[in-house]
Parts: C-alpha cells; sequence; structure tokens
C-alpha cells in the first residue's frame, strides 16, 4: 500500500471515528429525554395557539413555541451542599427544574415528562434546591442514564449503586428519617403502619434499635445502611430474589414474605462447620403478615439508618408519655408487648414461636438427627406453663432469663437453638415486674388438682 492510499485511509478511518462519536454524542438518553419534552411542550403550546385569535397572544405564544424548539440541551443538576448531594435528576425531568419550568406544572402525564405531584405540600416543603431529589427518591444522582440513576446490578452480580429509586410505599422510609413524629403525617401512614406491626409483633424482644431492645439477634438500628457485600448472592438466589434486584429493600422484604430457614445460612448438622448452626430463629412473618403488611413493615425498616441528618432539616417530636391503666393486669399485658415478649411467647402468650432444636410438641425421639423434627422445636407456651411458677418463682425466672447453654436440646448433638431467654432484670423492674407477673399470672390456665 502507497503512502497516499495509507494516508487516505487514516484520514477515512479518523472521520469515521468522529461521526460514530458525534452520533453517539447526539444519541445519548438524557438528550432524548431533553428533545422529547420540549417537543411536547411546543407541541401542546401550538394546540392552544390553534384557538386563539387575538394578534398580540398568538405573537407571544409563538415565541413561546419557538423558544421550546429551540431550547439547547444541557446537563441539570442541583447542588444541595448541606446534604452533601448532587443530583442531575432534573436532566431527564425537565419539568421538575424550576429554572426551565418555574410553575413546575406539566401537561403530560408520563415520566419523565410529567410535573412532581402535590407541589403545594411537598414540593412547597422541600424546595428542590435545598433537598434535591436523592434525599427522598434515593436512587444515583450523578447518573445520567436511567438504569444507572434507578438502579443498577452487572451480570456478574456486582452492585453498582446500592441505593434503587425508592417508589410506593417504600419512598416514606424517607419521610421516617427526617420527621420523628411521621406517625402522625399525612403521606407516611405505612410507614407509620410498619412501626406500629414492629411494635404488636414484638420485634423489639429479640433485636434492638440503636442500642434499645432485645439482645438475642442484630441491631436493626442502621439496617437500611447493610452493605450488600455482606449477603451472599446464593441467599439472594435461594430467596427468589433476581440478580437485577438485589437491595437492601429486597432482602428485609424476603425474610417478611418467605422463611428466613430457607435462605439464612445455617448448618444445623455441623457438616460444614465445626459447630452446628441452627437456622434463623425469626418467626415464619409469611404466614402471619398480609401483603400490605409486610411492604408497611419493610418501608419503616428502610427508614432505620445511622447516616446524619443536619439539625436543620429533621423535624423534632415530644416524648410520649406512658398511658394510664385502671388495674395491675392491664399495665402487665403493655409492660409485655413493651418488651417485645410477644416476639418469642406469641401475640398474647397464647403459643410460643417456633425454636431449632429447643424441645417442642411432636417431636419423634427416635430421629434426633432429622431436621424436620428439630425443626419442631418451640418457645414456652406460657398459658401453658406460667401456673406452674409461685409468684417469686415467676418473678426470680423473669430476672435470671434462661441463657442459650441452659436450653434442653431436642438432639444433644445438634445445633443451640437459636432463641433463649436473657435476663430483664435490669430492664423491667419495680412496678413493671410486679404487673407483669400479675399479668401472666391472670393468663395461666388452673392447674388439675388431685
Amino acid at each position: 500500500m502507497s503512502l497516499r492510499k495509507l494516508f487516505n485511509f487514516f484520514n477515512l478511518s479518523i472521520l469515521l471515528v468522529f461521526l460514530i462519536a458525534f452520533w453517539i454524542d447526539y444519541h445519548r438518553e438524557w438528550k432524548i429525554y431533553q428533545r422529547a419534552y420540549y417537543q411536547k411542550t411546543a407541541d401542546s403550546l401550538g394546540k392552544k395557539l390553534a384557538t386563539l385569535s387575538d394578534p398580540e397572544q398568538k405573537k407571544a405564544l409563538k415565541t413561546q413555541i419557538k423558544f421550546w424548539r429551540k431550547h439547547p440541551l444541557e446537563i441539570k443538576q442541583i447542588i444541595a451542599k448541606d446534604l452533601g448531594r448532587v443530583d442531575r435528576c432534573i436532566t431527564c425531568h425537565v419539568a421538575m427544574d424550576e429554572f426551565t419550568n418555574p410553575s413546575l406544572t406539566s401537561d403530560i402525564p408520563e415520566n419523565p415528562y410529567k410535573a412532581h405531584p402535590d407541589l403545594a405540600v411537598l414540593v412547597k416543603n422541600h424546595p428542590l434546591q435545598k433537598y434535591g431529589c436523592t434525599t427522598c427518591h434515593a436512587g444515583q444522582g450523578l447518573s445520567t442514564t436511567l438504569e444507572e440513576a434507578h438502579y443498577k446490578v452487572t451480570e456478574g452480580h456486582t452492585v453498582v449503586w446500592e441505593e434503587p429509586i425508592l417508589k410506593q410505599p417504600y419512598i416514606q422510609a424517607s419521610c421516617a428519617k427526617c420527621h420523628a413524629d411521621f406517625e402522625k403525617l399525612r403521606g407516611a401512614e405505612m410507614a407509620a403502619l410498619g412501626k406500629d406491626l414492629f411494635q404488636k409483633h414484638g420485634c423489639i424482644g429479640c433485636h434492638q434499635l440503636k442500642g434499645v431492645g432485645g439482645v438475642i439477634s442484630v441491631d436493626l438500628g442502621d439496617i437500611a445502611d447493610k452493605p450488600l457485600a455482606r449477603i451472599a448472592p446464593h441467599n439472594f438466589e435461594e430467596a427468589g430474589v433476581p440478580h437485577d434486584k438485589y437491595s437492601v429493600q429486597s432482602w428485609i422484604e424476603a425474610h417478611l414474605t418467605k422463611d428466613p430457614m430457607d435462605f439464612v445460612s445455617n448448618d444445623p448438622l455441623g457438616k460444614f462447620n465445626a459447630e452446628p448452626i441452627a437456622p434463623s430463629g425469626m418467626p415464619p412473618y409469611y404466614k402471619e403478615l398480609k401483603e400490605k403488611e409486610a411492604k408497611a413493615l419493610t418501608t419503616y425498616l428502610l427508614s432505620l439508618s445511622n447516616k446524619s441528618i443536619p439539625k436543620d432539616y429533621y423535624v423534632y417530636a415530644s416524648p410520649k408519655p406512658e398511658p394510664n391503666f385502671n388495674n395491675a393486669v392491664e399495665h402487665g399485658k403493655y409492660v409485655f408487648n413493651k418488651y417485645g415478649c410477644q416476639g418469642c411467647h406469641g401475640m398474647d402468650a397464647k403459643l410460643g414461636r417456633r425454636n431449632f432444636n429447643a424441645l417442642g410438641p411432636g417431636q419423634d425421639s427416635s430421629k434426633p438427627w432429622e431436621i424436620e423434627e428439630m425443626a419442631k422445636g418451640q418457645e414456652p407456651t406460657l398459658v401453658d406453663v406460667v401456673g406452674t411458677y409461685t409468684r417469686g418463682e415467676l418473678k426470680k425466672k423473669i430476672q435470671d432469663g434462661v441463657p442459650a447453654s441452659s436450653l434442653a436440646k431436642f438432639n444433644p448433638d445438634g445445633p443451640i437453638p437459636p432463641l433463649y431467654m436473657p435476663s430483664w432484670r435490669e430492664k423491667i423492674k419495680g412496678q413493671e415486674l410486679e404487673d407483669l407477673v400479675s399479668y401472666l399470672l391472670s393468663i395461666a390456665k388452673k392447674q388439675e388438682s388431685w
């Protein structure tokens, strides 16, 4: 090949590269959305123009139409300095850019061209230039492509961004992060229901919230910040979560809509560990919670974060006073629920929760190695057993607890049951202890006399 031909070849190659680069840049996703928004806005004004007869109005409207048709394409962003966020969401959601669209209204109903809902309350009380977008909605603010801005997981299960866009009802978790009084907040009803369910089902009996609560399982005070690197891909797969849905939200919800025994790592027969490891002690809430309740509880848990919020952005609430009660039994029942005793002993203490490899009803003692038999283990049903204690013995039992090492195991060589009774000596005392014992004795089945 001659030098001239080689020269021409490289010139054509460079030209081709430039053309390809121009074509790619011209068809960037955000540019497509911006062009479409400007075109749709101009078309909407064009329809309005056809209905006008006043020459001055028509002239003014034609100027607006020309403005929209010739509007330059540009990266738009909000810098919420106090919150440490840089959001480019308005690059695609142009109707929510108050500099391009001062009214923040839009006649276009579909995303990403529509306006923000509830301008009078949500936007007025959360100015976009102060709060940005990802503060409430999550997502990757710096991205300008839909997939990476909303959510991105590669084929190899590598998480590119751990905070996917929050849709309803999960976005209400953002309300609960900043509003201590979110139970009374309009628009945060699902988060409020989730908090009520958390208390109702006694989750605080096993879990702590930033150091307050039970010690049997992990502290959930920062569960929303849990790194996905701590969750093995096979756990997600066994929970039925597809790889493109890996998130803390899906991990929490799986615990409430499926049986944690099926996907939380365990080794009850000690095949892979020096000591056998029991399956999760979490109750099978998928049998108890409706779909709406599981979503509500997930929403509340997603609000539990350790990330700092500037004091000027946080809405404080007054402490709630303890309710008044007519008698000791009523107060005792309140204490039972307050400390989450129902988490292990069941609602109203009527049926003990399952406890792997503890003694339980209907176990076949001739098959101690069978996982199915160990899975029948159960916490004591208090209505059946508290009547066997005197008042003094019951108080001592509550104060001392039953450590894991003292639990009677169905299979002596099997794992230690995951649920045990911690000492409540430093938490339940004084009148609370007296009234709790009164409540428990009031529900006890009468023992047969001989």
